[in-house]
């Protein structure tokens, strides 16, 4: 599964993480680069199906189970314009390696693995949506 991690929109920076089995794959489709290090951020260039340049992104590679969700993951820092990231998005799932996750779909792998108990999975959903220190403060203790 993939999906944009950050918020959407244009922006300095887009994160977009993949997670599952497919996940070293879907690299290898927008990179010609060896993955990096698990755990450790390194600069990949990523290019279009046409092996046209798309991007210079960090990528971080994070091997299950010791990853969020328990799976392996990948995520894409990349340069947030909303060009950049469909472009990616479309790569990666007509790769058919992945496909867009479900809202909240991270989170319930992760409560499904045992990353986190129901408590944790709700916490991050009211950290998410709170417009409020008070909010925030609330959530974050429950995490």
């Amino acid at each position: 599964m993939i999906a944009l991690a950050s918020g959407s929109g244009r922006a300095g920076v887009a994160v977009v993480r993949v997670s599952g089995p497919g996940a070293l794959g879907v690299l290898a489709v927008v990179s010609d680069q060896p993955a990096p290090a698990p755990r450790r951020a390194a600069v990949r260039v990523l290019h279009d199906s046409g092996r046209q340049f798309l991007d210079e992104a960090v990528v971080i590679w994070m091997p299950g189970p010791h990853s969020f969700t328990g799976q392996d993951t990948v995520e894409f820092h990349l340069h947030g314009g909303p060009a950049i990231v469909e472009a990616l998005l479309a790569l990666a799932t007509n790769s058919r390696l992945c496909r867009i996750a479900e809202p909240g779909e991270f989170t319930r792998r992760a409560f499904d693995a045992g990353k986190l108990d129901l408590t944790q999975a709700e916490a991050i959903s009211d950290l998410v949506d709170a417009e409020t220190e008070g909010q925030r403060r609330q959530a974050a203790r429950l995490y």
